[in-house]
């Protein structure tokens, strides 16, 4: 397993390091299947000497899926304790999800059918963690196949309707994709990569 550790304003000391490859070891067998492993430790510049001003971020590169945590504090021994059970719950979920996604069966379906069955033992479980909710799609909506757009139009449509992502046909690349809003304010555009 590549496990690739970098700071951007911040030195990251072997005892960070250290840190980092104890709260993966705890995990390593639901890293089997972890092609890299990239760890990102960085002091946001904006938040220079205020709450907040350290971040880390871990992306774990699978087959065919990318598993991203971010979480941000003062101090970096702590923000890898609050990641170390958002990751392990990430990577369980993808565990038990990815044999059911290589299945012919529509995705629609499988999850319809999990949350029926989640709501049902969390009716019969009179002690069910109260504070677990299951994800639920609640609602569906689709869209008129608009002409092509610019990102500074497509970031402008998405701030007149209030929403924190929109989906729209890139006029430059002629693809599908997004542009959201990111927790600092700036923006990212998310689209489909070739091969």
């Amino acid at each position: 397993m590549n496990i690739i550790i970098t700071g951007r304003g911040v030195e990251v000391t072997e005892a960070i390091k250290a840190k980092v490859h104890d709260m993966l070891e705890k995990h390593e067998k639901l890293l089997e299947k972890a092609n890299k492993i990239e760890v990102e430790v960085k002091q946001n510049m904006s938040h220079g000497g205020v709450k907040n001003d350290l971040s880390v971020e871990i992306i774990v590169t699978m087959l065919k899926v990318f598993i991203r945590v971010e979480e941000s504090g003062n101090d970096v021994y702590a923000i890898i304790d609050e990641m170390d059970p958002i990751l392990r719950r990430r990577l369980v979920r993808f565990r038990d999800r990815i044999k059911e996604w290589e299945r012919d069966k529509s995705w629609k379906i499988i999850e319809r059918k999990r949350l029926e069955e989640e709501i049902e033992n969390m009716k019969e479980d009179r002690y069910a963690d109260q504070s677990f909710v299951p994800p639920t799609i609640t609602r569906y909506k689709q869209f008129r196949q608009n002409s092509p757009m610019h990102v500074a139009e497509a970031i402008e449509r998405m701030e007149l309707l209030g929403h924190e992502a929109f989906l729209f046909k890139n006029i430059e690349t002629n693809k599908y994709s997004v542009v959201y809003q990111r927790r600092d304010g700036t923006y990212g555009l998310i689209e489909p990569k070739e091969g």
